[in-house]
């Protein structure tokens, strides 16, 4: 069983799509949803604090990230030395977003995208046309900074459970991709 760690945005590790995939990706894959200290008002250096105490940093490291959770994955990376990094980023970002001036903080500085794309494996960046909280032409700007595969869907919001997002076939299908 390989073990993925998922990296939640401002929501809980309990909510949306992120339950399910822990079931639907079992036997093949462990997949540990990770605890972020005040999610709804996060703190940068908590949640990379978090973060590098509950994931093992060794050759080779498996995340998927939802919204803000994104950005946490990227810096992880930045971060550690890994030999193999995958990504599966869902609705990513890296900008300020206008609508969450609280926000502004957990995006400076912007990572150095030299540091982690020798690092990356395989990564897939998932975004919808119609989010209405990250305009999806910045997660293709992450795409194309990761060297990622990008898919972009008309409809699916900001991939919440308020979106319909209780289950998300095409993560399981992109994490099986990018961990062959």
């Amino acid at each position: 069983m390989k073990k993925v760690y998922l990296i939640h945005g401002t929501s809980t590790r309990d909510d949306d799509w992120f339950p399910w995939l822990e079931k639907a990706a079992q036997p093949e894959f462990s997949v540990d949803r990770l605890w972020l200290p005040h999610p709804f008002n996060p703190d940068k250096e908590e949640w990379q604090q978090a973060i590098d105490e509950q994931i093992d940093p060794g050759d080779e490291v498996t995340l998927i990230s939802h919204s803000l959770g994104g950005i946490a994955a990227i810096r992880y990376v930045e971060r550690h030395r890994l030999k193999r990094a995958n990504l599966l980023l869902v609705v990513a970002f890296d900008q300020p977003l206008p609508s969450y001036p609280q926000l502004d903080l957990f995006m400076e500085p912007q990572p150095s995208y030299q540091q982690v794309t020798p690092k990356i494996g395989k990564a897939t960046v998932i975004t919808a046309k119609d989010d209405p909280i990250a305009p999806y032409q910045d997660a293709i700007k992450v795409a194309h900074n990761l060297n990622a595969k990008l898919i972009v869907q008309d409809h699916g919001g900001h991939f919440l459970s308020s979106d319909g997002y209780t289950k998300f076939p095409l993560v399981l299908k992109e994490l099986q991709r990018i961990s062959l």
